[in-house]
């Protein structure tokens, strides 16, 4: 497995308690090394933006919330890399925001910036599948998931272990009926119903043929 933008590497232990031989990259790792070194990850150091990975032969990548955080000009090389990290037939698992949720279209109708403040590109389904099928990867499972929807609230550390559902998230609202949480309360049953409103992007896609070479232009 190869767990790309992985610090705090949290993720990446969890993938190595499981069984998996883990090699994590990232542009800034030194700040939680003792974390991979206490599960035994290994780790590399890579500006996936401007550098190689120079990995080869993985089963799976595992890219989430990551693509957001890159400038949108390096993203071809970014996946490219990605590609050839993976033997043929290898997996790429991804995740980032969808830019078309419900909450970033609110955003927008009120004439507030839609992307979150440290991100530097979101995108919408389609952008995604079209940008991993001009890297060489082909559709495994492609699907917009409400696990944001339902977690991402005011809560106590108790209380987000207790979240499994809509009735739970009702009872967070009552129990501490701050803006947020009654906004996703009332919001989420609409997110369910139409799946294109909810807030994350999920991307399976696997492997099938090397990224072709792509031309680039330099300004300035």
């Amino acid at each position: 497995m190869v767990d790309l933008g992985a610090q705090p590497f949290i993720a990446s232990c969890a993938l190595k308690a499981m069984g998996y031989d883990v090699t994590a990259a990232d542009v800034e790792p030194e700040p939680y090394m003792p974390i991979a070194e206490r599960c035994g990850v290994k780790v590399v150091k890579r500006d996936l933006e401007r550098e190689r990975l120079d990995i080869r032969g993985a089963d799976c990548a595992v890219f989430t919330e990551v693509i957001e955080h890159l400038h949108y000009y390096f993203v071809p090389h970014v996946l490219s890399e990605i590609n050839m990290s993976l033997k043929p037939g290898g997996y790429l698992i991804l995740t980032t925001p969808n830019i078309a949720s419900l909450f970033r279209r609110l955003r927008l109708i009120l004439g507030k910036q839609p992307i979150y403040r440290y991100h530097v590109r979101e995108y919408t389904m389609p952008e995604v599948m079209a940008m991993l099928e001009e890297a060489g990867f082909k559709p495994v499972e492609f699907y917009y998931s409400a696990v944001n929807d339902l977690t991402y609230v005011d809560a106590e550390p108790e209380d987000y272990k207790r979240l499994r559902g809509y009735a739970d998230l009702l009872k967070l609202a009552i129990k501490k009926p701050t803006k947020l949480n009654l906004l996703r309360a009332a919001a989420y049953p609409l997110v369910k119903l139409i799946p294109s409103l909810r807030m994350l992007i999920v991307a399976i896609s696997q492997k099938y043929r090397e990224p072709a070479p792509t031309a680039t232009e330099k300004w300035g």
